[in-house]
């Protein structure tokens, strides 16, 4: 008979399997060529609100909102569009009939002051075009192109380019309204697009065009409505070198009645997003966080969510509500003395309000048993996605099947390109309204798995609008961003903060930063395994104004005669000293703990040689945390006292390291796991001057890294230097990928992958980098040489006791859970010595004082935890 948690492991899988085949399900479907239902817009039905819909993404969405029935766009800026999520047009031969009706907001004249356009856009595709085996109705919503299709407010229609309408094709003259009515047809090999405007009021055509000529290529991909097409005119027109045709201008319009019908388009009404849109949950010494993101509603709207357990084979029972922050539209569920020795099905229930009636929706997941009787426990290490192949679907099918126990978001959910439109810094909400957007790509990526497995999140510099960040314990950004502080508003930070955060079990210090910028570092413990959950930006001292003058940027220095000790500053901070004593207090504590790990945003080494796309050498790179030197070998003393294993990401070089603070390897191991979809990228590529590359050694092997000190590269992978143009190529030849960390508690080993992006990860022949896998051990995590030993222990009364090895003045010198009954105390110095021995689940200990550490040390220790 199979073990109860075998089972239990190969139910989990299979589920995993399934929910990689359901991720991948989208672009097999997009290629059925079945009839579709028609589709209706019900603005008229909704509440005011941001939100246009779960059938609708916006770009951008602060410039929309559903007012009095109808669809807004507030903001006279270009390419603003709605696309619809669960039509599109298929790669297969039919028709089209698609109509709306616009208006300008704040009524009036359609052809007002003869500025702006307004109609459909039509074919979208994004940047997985060129690969239909991949194509996806979300991968269109940015960075894509597709036909434009309309009129202008000066009495144009157009196809294509707006700035060659058909001048005078239409009458608008005082008309406030039209319905806009697009039919498209095959025409033997092509197609033939015929566009009709009509009066609202009246129903009068005031206007029509024609064009056969349309090749079938151009009719795949998503749909849209929208207004502002083609380039912005002004000023930034002006002054381009090249004069160009000056487009339609800027405008407000409103849209309603939005139908779509034909046997060319493709229905999937599961591609709908929201009212629930994903979720992220912790569960630590039974303490069940769980954090609902919801989008932007209205105030009419119902202000909370609703959860729901099935346990023991249950009916759905109601057990907890929350309320929805205003701000970051979270709501967020704490919840003490969770069930955690079985899976436990759950519910999220919200119910969405219209005009006329109120319907409930439910988003369902598990929250997995405590896999604490595992022998080994998995983290996903996945950072720096800029979602250029978003939403990367046989990506994350691939890390499901795999089955992760902990998603380990480390950092750069999105980039401030995410999602395309730039970003907005001001005003606060249409700020927040911007950030929440890209935040939604990031939980449209991965809410498949967050909603069956716990995972972290930890906000990194481009989750702050930042390209780099010292954040200076949440000081307001000085004269530059090399002056440290966060530019943007304390308020909109900790909507980063609670959105990606909240979940988290509680921080270690509740009172905020500076700023009134709210703290996330703290301690969880899962699966066996004690987490640390650092900031490693969030204190750091930035350069300017602290180390000497540069040749370049205020964080670059490019002169390789520079000298790193000019630059170990006293008093400069890396994790400040409120971090560094929870580390402290962390080392010791080992309560359903067998080994230890650090989460953290980057590694604490200076490697990375060669920068961007002209591969700019570097002597000295401030962002990274190989600086400041004194703050960051005080991180890893704190650190290696619990043998604790450092996972991250940020570096876009997927490398594995042995840090050394006076010698090579005397403390742990740090692992930065290669980006989602590489943007910037950097290579490794050591000299014998600065690196202290040896003849004939290659990329691993001892170094000296960019601040001194002693540095060990286990394993490296360099992208090529000069990748592919696509989206998918850029992303392979960069070396993007994914990681993985197994540790195995019973030999105590740590195991780290490191998987190309392009590859089925963990399928049979399916490589991994060059030098991955590595295996490293929970000793190797403070691997100072031994002089002298302390006599061995042979314990009873626990099967894996806690050690604690203090020094004369009562300092800890590391904590080591054992495997075993048997083992003998290594140490640094001759000298006196206490040992504390205990258990920790249990609070039995015994105290031993006044041992010697002696070489060759023959001395045994019975010792009887009563």
């Amino acid at each position: 008979m199979p073990s109860p948690t075998l089972s239990r492991r190969k139910l989990l899988a299979d589920s995993a399997i399934l929910t990689a085949g359901a991720l991948l399900a989208p672009h097999l479907k997009g290629q059925q060529a079945t009839a579709a239902s028609a589709f209706i817009s019900r603005w008229e039905e909704d509440l005011d609100r941001v939100w246009l819909g779960a059938d609708f993404w916006v770009n951008p969405m602060q410039d929309w909102q559903v007012k009095d029935g109808r669809a807004e766009c507030i903001a006279a800026k270009p390419n603003r569009n709605v696309h619809v999520l669960t039509r599109e047009l298929g790669d297969h031969s039919g028709d089209l009939h698609m109509s709306v009706r616009i208006g300008r907001v704040g009524g009036g004249s359609l052809a007002g002051n003869g500025k702006g356009s307004a109609g459909f856009k039509i074919g979208i595709l994004g940047t997985l075009r060129d690969h239909p085996e991949l194509r996806d109705y979300r991968n269109n919503l940015a960075f894509s192109s597709g036909w434009d299709v309309g009129f202008t407010a000066a009495g144009g229609l157009f196809f294509g380019d707006s700035r060659q309408a058909e001048k005078d094709a239409v009458t608008l003259g005082a008309v406030e309204a039209v319905d806009l009515d697009l039919k498209v047809e095959p025409a033997g090999s092509s197609y033939a697009l015929t566009l009709t405007v009509k009066d609202a009021a009246g129903g009068q055509t005031l206007g029509e065009l024609k064009r056969t000529d349309i090749r079938p290529l151009q009719l795949i991909g998503n749909l849209a409505i929208g207004c502002n097409f083609g380039p912005e005119a002004g000023p930034r027109a002006a002054a381009k070198k090249k004069a160009r045709p000056e487009g339609p201008g800027l405008g407000e319009f409103w849209f309603s009645h939005w139908s779509i019908q034909g046997s060319k388009v493709i229905a999937n009404e599961a591609h709908r997003f929201g009212p629930i849109l994903f979720n992220h949950y912790t569960l630590s010494n039974r303490v069940m966080k769980m954090s609902v993101q919801m989008p932007p509603l209205g105030m009419a709207d119902i202000q909370e969510v609703n959860m729901e357990v099935k346990a023991n084979g249950s009916d759905w029972k109601a057990v907890a509500k929350a309320p929805i922050h205003p701000q970051a539209r979270t709501a967020t569920f704490e919840m003490p003395g969770w069930q955690d020795d079985q899976d436990i099905p759950y519910r999220l229930a919200y119910t969405l309000k219209s005009k006329s009636s109120e319907a409930v929706h439910h988003y369902e997941g598990t929250v997995r048993a405590n896999p604490s009787a595992q022998v080994e426990f998995s983290v996903a290490d996945i950072s720096c996605n800029i979602h250029t192949c978003f939403p990367n679907a046989p990506y994350v099918a691939s890390v499901a099947k795999l089955n992760p126990d902990l998603m380990a978001f480390v950092g750069d959910q999105f980039y401030e390109s995410t999602a395309s439109y730039g970003v907005q810094r001001d005003p606060l909400e249409p700020a927040i309204l911007d950030y929440l957007r890209k935040w939604y790509f990031h939980g449209w990526t991965w809410r498949e798995l967050t909603k069956d497995r716990p995972s972290i999140s930890l906000p990194d510099d481009h989750d702050v609008y930042q390209g780099n960040l010292w954040g200076m314990n949440g000081a307001p950004q000085g004269q530059s961003q090399e002056a440290g502080g966060y530019q943007m508003n304390p308020e909109w930070v900790n909507v980063v903060h609670r959105t990606q955060t909240s979940h988290h079990p509680a921080a270690y210090d509740p009172e905020p930063s500076e700023q009134g910028i709210s703290n996330y570092y703290g301690a969880m413990t899962y699966g066996g395994i004690s987490f640390a959950i650092l900031a490693d930006r969030q204190f750091k001292s930035a350069p300017e104004n602290n180390v000497p003058a540069t040749d370049s940027r205020a964080d670059h220095v490019i002169n390789p005669d520079f000298d790193p000790k000019t630059a170990d500053i006293a008093g400069l901070e890396l994790l400040g000293a409120k971090q560094l004593q929870f580390l402290e207090e962390w080392a010791r504590d080992w309560k359903d703990a067998e080994m230890k790990a650090v989460l953290s945003q980057t590694i604490f080494t200076g490697m990375a040689t060669t920068h961007g796309t002209e591969r700019e050498v570097l002597r000295i790179d401030y962002d990274q945390n190989g600086w400041p030197q004194a703050a960051r070998n005080a991180a890893l003393k704190a650190i290696r006292k619990s043998f604790a294993f450092h996972v991250a990401g940020d570096q876009h070089l997927p490398a594995l390291v042995h840090y050394g603070i006076d010698e090579h390897r005397d403390a742990g191991v740090g692992f930065a796991g290669p980006a989602v979809n590489v943007g910037y990228q950097r290579w490794w590529e050591p000299t014998e001057k600065i690196h202290k590359l040896k003849p004939g050694q290659g990329l691993t092997g001892d170094f000296t890294d960019h601040f001194g000190h002693p540095m060990t590269v286990l394993a490296v992978k360099n992208g090529i230097l000069e990748p592919r143009k696509d989206a998918m190529g850029i992303s392979i030849d960069k070396a993007s990928g994914f990681g993985m960390v197994r540790f195995n508690k019973k030999d105590r080993t740590i195991t780290c992958e490191c998987w190309p992006f392009g590859t089925d990860f963990g399928q049979p022949g399916a490589p991994q980098f060059d030098t991955w896998p590595v295996v490293t051990s929970q000793l190797d995590q403070y691997a100072r040489k031994a002089l002298v030993h302390l006599p061995k222990l042979s314990i009873n009364g626990t099967a894996k006791p806690l050690v604690e090895v203090m020094d004369a003045a009562g300092e800890l010198v590391y904590a080591l859970r054992l495997a075993s009954a048997d083992f003998q105390p290594h140490v640094f110095t001759e000298g006196p010595y206490s040992l504390r021995i205990s258990d920790p689940e249990t609070g039995k200990f015994k105290m031993l004082e006044g041992l010697s550490a002696v070489k060759d040390n023959s001395e045994t220790l019975e010792v009887a935890l009563g």
